[in-house]
């Protein structure tokens, strides 16, 4: 007889606040982008649309543009074009398995936070009219830490989104604790060097290349996440991962309970 496989042992980690990417991380987008580029490319010979979407995943629309297409880098027509893509093809693209819940229990201890501010954010390489309708298409609520392309001058794999992020909610001292959550290297790099933890999701890589890209957790969606109780102690959430592909081993290992 074979034995039953032995249940993972949860891993677990304690953070002060949670910064999500957009594209890939809470909406699977892939595929419209990909239609995106693959219709940009059918009046510009020069452009191949394959190479960029093999590349190009997590970079700013208007960086690709500039590198791949100098003469249509205006930026007022790259916004234009990008906020069109939800309507153009919305089609192709579907919500992130537990983004929508878990992103909503944020919210929901946020409010038992001293301050009550919201602990998480979002910073995207998307413009502000594509990432604002594919959180009216997820039914998320757009956060008050909102970052875009339109307001950084680095994109990622620059951590100037992510570091901006950690100022605005609070929490830029080193030693605090902050889990980015991404699915692309660029990201995972920026996410790092702003001195993250960093969740790696396999909506658009394989586990290996999310692992070796720097990821200290790789799990496949974010529907095995559940965040267990917000600490005013430690002003520190928990947060509990059942199923993952990988783990760094310090997320096994227990912490001891702080009583009051």
């Amino acid at each position: 007889n074979l034995e039953p496989p032995v249940p993972k042992k949860p891993a677990i980690f304690y953070v002060h606040a949670a910064l999500f990417d957009c594209d890939g991380t809470l909406v699977n987008s892939t595929g419209a982008i990909s239609e995106f580029w693959r219709n940009f490319a059918e009046t510009r010979p020069h452009v191949d649309p394959e190479e960029i979407i093999k590349t190009s995943h997590g970079c700013r629309t208007y960086d690709v543009i500039a590198k791949w297409s100098p003469d249509d880098a205006d930026e007022a027509q790259v916004a234009e074009w990008e906020g069109s893509i939800p309507d153009s093809f919305g089609q192709y693209a579907k919500p992130i398995r537990g983004a929508p819940e878990l992103v909503s229990r944020f919210n929901e201890l946020s409010k038992e936070t001293d301050n009550k501010h919201q602990r998480w954010a979002i910073i995207t390489s998307g413009t502000l009219p594509l990432a604002s309708k594919w959180l009216k298409l997820l039914t998320i609520e757009k956060p008050d830490c909102f970052i875009t392309a339109e307001q950084v001058s680095q994109g990622k794999p620059h951590p100037m989104g992510y570091l901006s992020a950690r100022e605005n909610l609070g929490y830029d001292a080193p030693h605090k604790k902050v889990v980015v959550f991404e699915d692309a290297p660029a990201g995972i790099k920026a996410g790092r060097d702003a001195g993250a933890m960093i969740v790696g999701i396999c909506s658009t890589y394989d586990p290996e290349k999310i692992k070796n890209s720097g990821a200290d957790i790789v799990v496949s969606d974010l529907s095995s996440f559940e965040v267990e109780k917000y600490n005013p102690l430690t002003d520190e959430f928990k947060i509990i991962v059942h199923d993952y592909h990988y783990t760094k081993p310090e997320y096994l290992i227990r912490r001891p309970s702080i009583v009051a």
